[in-house]
């Protein structure tokens, strides 16, 4: 018989990491298909070649394993990534609710964590609705929502130039033309200009600081009203105080109303923060 595979990333650094080692090891990593990403504390640095190995052995699904070089950073919140095992390769092919995307690690911002809300508001999405895609990256939210709902139209936009270049590839790739389109430009600019009371719904998973784009959000909700679907970063102990005063003060300064549909946690950030969202109604009116 062969030697077994180790069945965890523990198990396989048996005999290569200390026990002080293993207290510094971080086991937990982002699956972006055929990519591992992995956060290496500085005290393991001089072996983060054997723990990259060592996450192949166990994940044979994975052609790379990338580990976290810096913090997210810049006007497009990107993160910088290294290869430390593998193929020398920061493109992964990521699968996703029946679509496929490409995702440049290190240029553009991309979450899997938020898989669950892609699927979740395409299951809310009602038929022939036209949807505001706002901070697209690459794509994800608006192509999920076009293979999984039955929407008309998505108008994406996105600031980052190398995403839009990959959100126009996977709109291809999706076979999504037509469907999805893709736009380069700064959403509180082109919002007001071009697309005031023209959607339905809007989805605006801005990594940080979407509450400077809450007041083009509402305006570009149809005059008969729509859904504005709002992610923010909040406090653990009060989490929805301060956020639902926010869109309510927004709104009124438009002379609008708003109703609460949901309001929930999305996933944890650290100790002291975690990430909701908050879906709600802007209702029927004039937008000013």
């Amino acid at each position: 018989m062969g030697k077994q595979k180790p069945r965890s990333l523990k198990e396989a650094l048996k005999g290569v990491l200390t026990a002080k080692e293993f207290e510094f090891l971080r086991t937990s990593y982002d699956s972006v298909g055929n990519i591992a990403v992995i956060e290496i504390m500085p005290e393991l640095e001089y072996k983060e070649k054997k723990i990259g190995e060592a996450l192949l052995l166990v994940n044979p699904q994975f052609e790379t394993v990338c580990k976290i070089s810096g913090a997210h950073k810049g006007a497009f919140r990107v993160q910088p990534v290294k290869v430390i095992a593998g193929k020398k390769n920061k493109t992964a092919l990521y699968k996703e609710s029946g679509c496929v995307f490409k995702v440049d690690l290190g240029k553009v911002f991309f979450s899997p964590r938020l898989s669950h809300e892609r699927e979740r508001i395409s299951k809310l999405i009602k038929k022939g609705e036209t949807i505001g895609a706002f901070f697209a990256g690459v794509g994800p939210f608006p192509i999920v929502f076009a293979k999984n709902s039955p929407m008309k139209h998505a108008v994406a936009i996105e600031l980052n130039p190398p995403a839009v270049k990959l959100m126009d590839e996977n709109i291809i790739l999706n076979k999504m033309q037509g469907k999805v389109e893709a736009i380069l430009a700064d959403v509180n600019k082109i919002v007001p200009k071009k697309y005031k009371g023209k959607f339905d719904r809007v989805v605006m998973p801005l990594p940080k600081g979407g509450e400077d784009f809450l007041a083009a959000s509402i305006s570009s909700i149809k005059p008969e009203g729509g859904i504005v679907h709002f992610y923010q970063f909040v406090p653990v102990d009060d989490p929805y105080t301060q956020v639902l005063k926010l869109v309510r003060d927004v709104a009124a300064k438009q002379g609008r109303k708003v109703r609460i549909v949901s309001k929930k946690q999305v996933r944890s950030f650290s100790s002291q923060t975690i990430q909701v969202v908050i879906d709600f109604r802007v209702l029927r009116g004039q937008t000013l």
